[in-house]
């Protein structure tokens, strides 16, 4: 009885775990505000879904691309907006040089959830790839071989 009693008192932390995700979107889907104005360069938003600990959730981000066929690695800059779990990204690169993604990483308590996010000349492209943990990177190999194949 008292295993039943354990079990049944974990499955909602798991259950909770099990539907962490990250949503993208333009810049303008984080919303309206002050914040949002101060997010002019931005080029994408995201939003942690299904977060019960946005007071202790993490966000990061690094740029993977191949420029000249040469791999290169560029920073990117994540701001919180005024709206609790929601963000915006910046980048430090020429999208306009090469191919290139966002790999995006998240934590909210144990859950961990992820984003390959493409970019195009024209900013973020919406056939990015979801992962429920941190992208491998062979997933970041294959995106930036797609990306490369359409250009």
């Amino acid at each position: 009885m008292v295993r039943l009693v354990l079990a049944c008192a974990l499955l909602p932390a798991a259950a909770s775990a099990a539907g962490f995700t990250l949503s993208i979107g333009p810049p303008v889907a984080a919303g309206t505000g002050i914040k949002v104005l101060k997010s002019k360069g931005a080029s994408f938003a995201v939003r942690l879904e299904e977060c019960d600990a946005l007071d202790t959730a993490k966000i990061s981000g690094i740029a993977e691309g191949i420029v000249d066929g040469a791999r290169k690695s560029g920073s990117v800059t994540i701001t919180a907006t005024g709206s609790p779990g929601v963000y915006v990204v910046s980048q430090a690169f020429d999208e306009s040089q090469g191919v290139w993604v966002v790999n995006v990483n998240a934590t909210c308590g144990r859950a961990k959830a992820g984003a390959i996010v493409a970019m195009g000349p024209q900013g973020f492209l919406r056939d990015g790839t979801k992962v429920p943990r941190a992208a491998t990177k062979t997933e970041i190999d294959s995106a930036l071989k797609a990306l490369e194949q359409t250009k």
